[in-house]
């Protein structure tokens, strides 16, 4: 469902109309396990009877339901600031939980067994047959049932923000920020007008906004913070303005060094002191708060630095040794925090700050701002790769069997051809053609890989097939695009694998080489060296269509030339397409016309080209 403002996500009303539009009873559960108990398509599909239980309060039973650890979210499954890899109790409405046990009774699900026992693929295509059939809905996704669940629970019922963070299973606080109006001013008066009870009489809901229970279901009682849950609440307040104001002006950035500047400025003011710091705990930005005399490039000598940047929470270490203090003292006794600048696997940095203390929230904010800096700067090495006339190509040979081209090739004695690689969210589609292996033994082998989420076959030309890979784990060819990369070949035969890479002037090669060999030891750079991009002038057709089609027409034109989709005989219908990037066939079309009809204005000698088309906010 496109969302051009916070007030255009799916309302409670629409929600209904469309639950009634399900046509079998399987459609109407994952409906209402997405959009009354927010779960992700596949945590839907991992869920058994016996993970539902009561709890009592106040002489009402209630149902929460244990969510089953999983992997990363599914590209177009959750939003930003998702990770989809904790345990968590959701909370469900009592008429879902009936629903829940109704269908499980029906077909006999034992106690351990999936209720939904499909692919979330599946489960995401289900969704999109009940759009289909929904009128001016035909376009709602699995990402809209979760949203409409955290705006409702947000906006209409005044749940707080912690609760929805926790059930939901959502990152971070920030995460839920597109779903939180800016208070009024009259709201704003009320809060501090009559203190604590005000404050909390505003944090449960706003003036006007439904705060209603729906049929059937009960709210645990409310009670009202004071003292350390008050300032708790205040604090978590504070951090989500802050990652706000730090997430806008990263928009800004268009360099590293300006990231990490924006980020140390951005923090100043909420900690002690704030670093920008390489591996080996070597300073390259710092900033303290306004009015002290700053903090010395030298305060991390001596830190226990961690080895690696991969976590999902940022840690807490020990106070700053004393040898590595300021002589005014203002870091003595604080302690340290550390969080990755990271993106996806790639770890750009390392954030450091320092603090009297950290609580929870301030943990799940650095980790967040981390994050969001991170991909920041890939998506900047990405941009000035697109725009530059030069670029350094690298040449890798890896006989490492970590990678899963290398070890399914030395296993099956075939060879591989990468023909193109499309990012999705937090994976890769990956387009190969195979030759000199059965079919079914590709997929068989190539599906057990733990990288690989899913395999199919797109076309089988006899002496070969042309096949797609949806690989979310690590690879060298993410690694290569985490850093900014562009993947030009990578071949693969008899268990040894040579990858071609291009990157922007400015990437820092030596830390793209040692990433790679991090992750896959048995990996030799082979040769570097400059080569010209072709240059994009504004009276050429390739620059007319990146001047006007978004990144989104991009990248499913891209997955839909490389599948296949406009041969003849079509090597990938649309349907398949459309599960392959996980979003509903009719969003999957809007899309493809949009971005084709921008392809033929440029070829066609459009008599504007530099007109924009209608808002297009995917």
């Amino acid at each position: 469902m496109a969302v051009e403002s916070r007030t255009d996500y799916l309302t409670t009303a629409e929600f209904r109309r469309f639950r009634r539009r399900a046509e079998t009873y399987r459609e109407d559960l994952v409906v209402a396990l997405a959009g009354r108990v927010g779960l992700r398509a596949s945590e839907t599909t991992r869920i058994c009877p016996a993970d539902l239980r009561e709890f009592e309060r106040g002489g009402a039973v209630h149902y929460l339901l244990t969510v089953p650890e999983g992997g990363a979210t599914e590209s177009g499954d959750g939003a930003a600031g998702e990770t989809g890899s904790a345990t968590r109790d959701a909370y469900v409405p009592p008429p879902v939980a009936h629903d829940l046990r109704k269908f499980a009774n029906a077909n006999d699900v034992a106690r351990r067994d999936p209720v939904v026992d499909v692919s979330p693929r599946r489960v995401q295509m289900l969704v999109g047959e009940v759009a289909d059939r929904t009128a001016d809905l035909r376009d709602v996704t699995c990402r809209d049932l979760r949203q409409h669940f955290a705006w409702r629970l947000l906006a209409e019922e005044g749940v707080a923000p912690r609760v929805v963070k926790s059930v939901g299973g959502w990152a971070s606080l920030q995460s839920l920020a597109p779903y939180l109006d800016d208070p009024t001013t009259a709201e704003v008066v009320d809060a501090f007008a009559d203190g604590p009870e005000g404050r909390n009489r505003s944090a449960r809901g706003r003036p006007g906004r439904s705060s209603r229970t729906h049929p059937g279901q009960s709210v645990p009682e409310r009670r009202p913070t004071a003292g350390r849950g008050g300032a708790t609440d205040s604090r978590s307040d504070d951090l989500l303005s802050c990652a706000g104001a730090l997430g806008e002006a990263l928009a800004d950035a268009s360099t590293a060094e300006e990231v990490e500047r924006v980020v140390c400025d951005r923090l100043a003011d909420r900690f002690r002191g704030v670093w920008v710091c390489d591996a080996q705990g070597e300073v390259r930005t710092s900033a303290a708060p306004e009015g002290t005399d700053g903090v010395p490039a030298d305060a991390l000598d001596g830190a226990d630095l961690p080895d690696d940047g991969a976590t999902d929470d940022a840690r807490v270490l020990d106070a700053l040794p004393a040898d590595a203090r300021p002589a005014d003292g203002s870091l003595a006794g604080r302690s340290l925090a550390v969080a990755p600048l990271q993106s996806s696997e790639t770890v750009h940095g390392l954030l450091c700050v320092a603090r009297d203390s950290f609580a929870a929230a301030d943990r799940t904010f650095l980790a967040d701002a981390g994050r969001r800096a991170g991909r920041t700067v890939t998506a900047i090495a990405r941009k000035q790769l697109l725009l530059a006339d030069t670029g350094v190509e690298l040449s890798l040979r890896t006989t490492d069997r970590g990678v899963f081209l290398v070890a399914a090739s030395a296993d099956l004695g075939c060879r591989f051809e990468l023909e193109g690689v499309v990012p999705v969210e937090d994976s890769l589609l990956y387009f190969v053609t195979a030759s000199g292996a059965a079919v079914g033994d590709v997929l068989e082998r190539v599906s057990d890989a733990e990288s690989v989420d899913d395999a199919r076959l797109i076309r089988d030309y006899g002496d070969g097939a042309l096949f797609e890979f949806a690989v979310s784990g690590a690879s060298v060819a993410s690694v290569l695009v985490e850093r900014g990369g562009t993947v030009r070949e990578l071949s693969a035969a008899d268990g040894e694998a040579d990858v071609t890479g291009v990157f922007s002037q400015r990437v820092d090669v030596r830390r793209v080489v040692e990433a790679v060999e991090e992750a896959f030891p048995d990996t030799d750079l082979r040769s570097k060296r400059d080569v010209e991009e072709p240059v994009r002038s504004a009276a050429t057709v390739r620059q007319t269509v990146h001047d006007r089609i978004t990144e989104r027409q991009r990248t499913v034109l891209r997955a839909a030339y490389l599948a296949g989709y406009f041969e003849w005989p079509r090597g990938s219908t649309a349907e398949e397409l459309a599960a392959s990037m996980d979003v509903s066939s009719p969003t999957l079309h809007n899309h493809l016309r949009k971005a084709q009809q921008k392809v033929f204005d440029a070829v066609f000698d459009d008599p504007d080209p530099s007109a924009t088309d209608e808002f297009d906010p995917t």
